[in-house]
């Protein structure tokens, strides 16, 4: 035990001298900067994509260490040195700041002892209790009010998507707590509604579920109203969110499915109506990659751009009865994505999808920025006579379009797909895009 604890007085150690590491590039873009108009204002950007891209962090990440490493050696050197000298952990010593941070600095003498105290208690428990602790010490010493602070916290709130493995997800919202509480009952009572003797599902399972089907459908129940004549109406099916069911066009309410499945498959699956699958709320555009065999009923899984592989039957559904999704088929032999190339000055839509589907994500070393989302940017300019081709073309998101534009970072594409990145340090990155889904081993028999 006590070799553990020299390796973890170590790390902190380590973290210690990166923080000092990353505030001292920091040091050196700002100096940069200071010479180039250009520049003001960028040099946290311009640290965060070299600390990225040397680290191999995503510009999000990296950005947060910059930030923290800054705030640590700047101005809570109390804390860089426990961190330093192994009384804290490097999320203890992030966690402390971020307290820390969160009350205004209008009494250097208040703000050390808050700190002094947040660090005793930081010392001597986990980061989760902690953290619970430094909130009821932060209520206590706050100048500002609760109302007052709430009011500017409301306006941070956002949804975030974090993909995970086999097909999964993690969708979060930061929300303001009423309503956080408030979505979560209500889509518990519909899920409890659904439970009896016959329903197999967990209650998570069913949260889940019904959390799926509203979002994912037109109606307040997660279903779109159908029509005993023809297709769905596009219509919510009822006003009401009761959980139990919609209203059916002769006005009786019925369980949405008949083994009272509240409308999906009872394995996360979406309700079938009249052969379509009810994606009719999702309006992302997003591209499923799909294996012309597996179109056709082989067991090649597919692709969903920034998720990964999906199983076969999930590809099918989605190449077949999606709408918001773009279907991109591939060579059952080789692999490679069948029928998308132009030349024109004016980038094609086939073009602008085929790219992306490349590329996936921003081509930017470590910045996992969709594709769909980004902007495509011709590697070699056009003013300079770079065409407008699959091998000139790459995905890059906003921000790192714009650092290349002001001629910060440069790139070069000697083989399509396949980007050399040079930062303003003169540092060197190669980036090459996923290979496409593999295809099957042996050739259909015919």
């Amino acid at each position: 035990m006590d070799t553990l604890k020299d390796i973890d007085e170590a790390r902190s150690w380590l973290d210690a001298q990166e923080a000092k590491i990353v505030t001292r590039v920091l040091n050196l873009q700002t100096e940069q900067t200071r010479h180039d108009p250009r520049g003001w204002g960028y040099e946290a950007t311009l640290t965060a994509s070299e600390v990225g891209a040397a680290l191999h962090l995503p510009d999000r990440t990296a950005g947060f260490l910059v930030e923290h490493s800054t705030l640590l050696t700047r101005y809570y050197p109390a804390t860089l040195e426990a961190l330093e000298a192994g009384k804290l952990s490097r999320r203890h010593a992030w966690a402390v700041v971020e307290e820390a941070t969160s009350i205004p600095d209008t009494d250097p003498t208040a703000t050390a002892e808050f700190e002094a105290r947040l660090i005793e208690v930081a010392s001597r428990t986990t980061v989760v209790k902690f953290r619970q602790q430094a909130n009821r010490l932060r209520e206590q010493l706050h100048p500002e009010s609760v109302a007052s602070r709430h009011r500017k916290a409301v306006k941070e709130r956002g949804v975030f998507l974090t993909p995970s493995y086999d097909g999964m997800a993690w969708l979060e919202a930061y929300l303001p707590v009423d309503q956080a509480a408030g979505i979560f009952h209500r889509v518990d009572t519909a899920a409890r509604a659904f439970q009896g003797p016959d329903e197999p599902r967990t209650l998570t399972q069913l949260r889940a579920d019904v959390l799926t089907d509203v979002l994912t459908s037109a109606g307040a129940t997660g279903h779109m109203s159908v029509s005993p004549d023809g297709p769905a109406t596009g219509e919510p099916a009822t006003d009401d969110f009761n959980g139990g069911g919609a209203s059916e066009p002769d006005g009786q309410v019925s369980p949405d499915t008949p083994d009272g499945t509240g409308g999906l498959d009872g394995t996360g699956g979406l309700d079938v109506r009249n052969g379509a699958q009810a994606y009719w709320g999702v309006q992302a555009k997003v591209f499923v990659t799909v294996p012309v065999m597996t179109l056709l009923g082989g067991d090649t899984p597919g692709e969903l751009e920034g998720y990964g592989p999906i199983d076969p039957d999930t590809a099918r559904k989605l190449a077949g009865h999606a709408p918001s999704f773009t279907r991109i088929l591939t060579h059952p032999f080789t692999g490679a994505r069948l029928g998308a190339d132009a030349t024109t000055y004016r980038v094609p839509q086939d073009l602008k999808d085929a790219v992306r589907v490349r590329d996936r994500t921003c081509r930017h070393p470590g910045c996992n920025r969709l594709a769909v989302f980004c902007e495509l940017d011709h590697t070699k300019p056009w003013s300079q006579g770079g065409k407008t081709s699959y091998g000139n073309l790459a995905a890059l998101c906003k921000r790192h379009h714009k650092l290349k534009s002001e001629g910060y970072w440069h790139y070069r594409q000697p083989e399509p797909g396949m980007i050399i990145a040079i930062s303003p340090m003169g540092e060197t990155y190669l980036t090459r895009p996923d290979p496409p889904p593999a295809p099957q081993d042996d050739p259909p028999p015919f």
